[in-house]
């Protein structure tokens, strides 16, 4: 192999500050180059390692070496130097053997030229014609590590983590006073010392069907008329009439036949036949049909040879124009019920709605039925819609937990319970735009329970555990737990993976108390517990 053995004039440049216990060449010294073939061995290597004139000694290894590449070749090559007192450098373009010379405090550079001898270990940038030997990155490797995993593990606990939402049915009290209130949509802000608030048009729209009895009589077919058809095959071929074909009586008037027959060519064969349509209108007089209306059959020649008999009209009821006037009048009138009006409240059942403020419009369909059409009953779809003033179910909430939890003590309302019901001693102040009304507040109350306090008493805790601490914490039986991934052992730790809803089932309204005080009403469930 070439330059074995060859002194170069090694242009280095100098630290002072190298790594401490490693010796460096004077920027006098030389250094022999020394290159060696991808599989040379150990033993040759550290040969001509001590053949070397220099004592500083540069291996040059352009397409790396198999047996420096592995840790016992590096190690006994490191140890063969430290015994004959030599100093050595590693120049390679192989990334297996500078990653070995390096974790060994050998130098290493890619070219024999830009060795760095301070820069056992490390590794050195080549720039603008100078070898930088770059500082030690262990320590802030590690530190990018730990933010890295840090931050995937957030990530996993913000996308993979269990997260649940809980359901719980408190036992409850109903809260209900009874309280005066003013209102007016041209209110911004809710005023809790005065109740003035804020009201708002609502609407509610549905489809009804209105029905009226008719009045009016028509004549009409009840029964079918019968014929006997004459037909007559003048052709060459039989020719084959099912059930079901159709002969002509003038126009319109349409017979069928009741059944199957071969008429042979040159022969008349009689076909029994029932009108289209029941009624008078099929006794046709004779010879009245003269035609089949369909091909194959209208070659054959076809006759009634006596009168249609059999159909017969009866008297029914009819549509009169009076009944359509009828009916109009009465959607008319639903516009005025007091009825109609009231949907609207069960409509929006958690707003308070002023019905009086409640208007109706009504716009009506199409009849059923048009004048002299048999029917019993006309009918007409109407579509309804109510609009009043009334307080959204937001306001309402807020009003109610100001005047209903005053002396309760600790606990929440249940979302969505607060109801409200006009008492009928209302005024209303049109030149203002106000309405001071008096209304019945009523809430379910949950007492010594927040969603904050169960999120506290369940998390980390598996179903069964959660169910059984909410039982003898706070009398809760009746738990929904929805668990994402279902096969996760437990409940989140983290509140914000862990959504709690505090709820009450729909239960029979009570009478309502006369009593102008915050008054509770134990609830089924509380009343159990107790």
């Amino acid at each position: 192999m070439d330059d074995r053995g060859t002194d170069q004039d090694a242009d280095y440049d100098q630290d002072e500050d190298g790594d401490e216990g490693y010796y460096e060449p004077n920027s006098g010294d030389l250094a022999s180059v020394i290159r060696i073939g991808r599989n040379e061995d150990v033993a040759a290597v550290c040969g001509r390692v001590d053949t070397a004139p220099t004592f500083a000694v540069v291996i040059h290894a352009p397409e790396g070496n198999r047996a420096l590449s592995t840790e016992l070749g590096i190690r006994r090559l490191q140890r063969h130097v430290e015994e004959s007192g030599k100093l050595i450098a590693i120049a390679s373009t192989s990334v297996s053997l500078s990653s070995r010379a390096r974790q060994a405090g050998i130098p290493v550079a890619r070219r024999p030229d830009h060795v760095r001898w301070d820069a056992g270990g490390k590794h050195v940038l080549r720039l603008f014609g100078h070898s930088l030997r770059l500082p030690s990155v262990g320590r802030y490797v590690q530190y990018l590590v730990i933010i890295g995993f840090l931050a995937v593990m957030a990530g996993l606990v913000l996308t993979m983590a269990p997260s649940a939402n809980v359901t719980v049915y408190p036992p409850t009290d109903t809260l209900e006073r009874l309280i005066t209130i003013n209102a007016s949509p041209d209110i911004d802000a809710v005023d809790l010392t005065t109740l003035t608030v804020p009201s708002s048009e609502v609407s509610a729209s549905s489809t009804i069907t209105l029905a009226v009895k008719t009045t009016g009589k028509a004549s009409v077919g009840v029964t079918p008329a019968t014929a006997q058809l004459s037909v007559t095959n003048s052709g060459a071929a039989q020719v084959s009439v099912p059930a079901g074909v159709a002969a002509v009586a003038g126009e319109s008037t349409e017979f069928f036949t009741d059944t199957a027959a071969d008429v042979p060519p040159g022969k008349t064969v009689t076909i029994p036949a029932t009108a289209a349509l029941p009624g008078v209108a099929g006794n046709v007089a004779a010879g009245a049909i003269k035609v089949f209306r369909d091909e194959p059959y209208k070659a054959l020649r076809v006759t009634n040879p006596a009168a249609a008999t059999g159909g017969a009209n009866a008297e029914r009821a009819a549509v009169t124009e009076a009944d359509i006037v009828t009916i109009k009048n009465l959607a008319k009138e639903v516009e005025k019920s007091e009825s109609v009006k009231a949907t609207l409240i069960q409509s929006r059942p958690h707003d308070a709605v002023f019905i009086r403020t409640a208007s109706t419009t009504v716009a009506p369909g199409t009849p059923s039925a048009e004048t002299g059409v048999q029917a019993d009953l006309l009918l007409m779809d109407v579509t309804i819609t109510v609009k009043a003033q009334a307080i959204l179910s937001t306001t309402l909430d807020e009003v109610a937990r100001a005047v209903l939890s005053d002396g309760q003590g600790e606990g929440e309302f249940i979302p969505g319970s607060v109801t409200a019901v006009e008492t009928g001693a209302r005024q209303s102040d049109s030149g203002e735009n106000t309405v001071r009304t008096e209304l019945r507040v009523r809430g379910e109350f949950a007492r010594n329970v927040s969603a904050k306090a169960v999120t506290d008493a369940i998390k980390g805790k598996s179903s069964t555990a959660a169910k059984s601490t909410l039982l003898s914490r706070y009398g809760i039986q009746d738990v929904e737990i929805d668990l994402s991934p279902s096969w996760a052992p437990r409940l989140p730790r983290f509140d914000f993976r862990l959504d709690v809803e505090i709820r009450t089932r729909p239960a029979e309204d009570t009478s309502p108390q006369e009593d102008n005080g915050a008054t509770p009403v134990a609830s089924p469930t509380a009343a159990a517990r107790n």
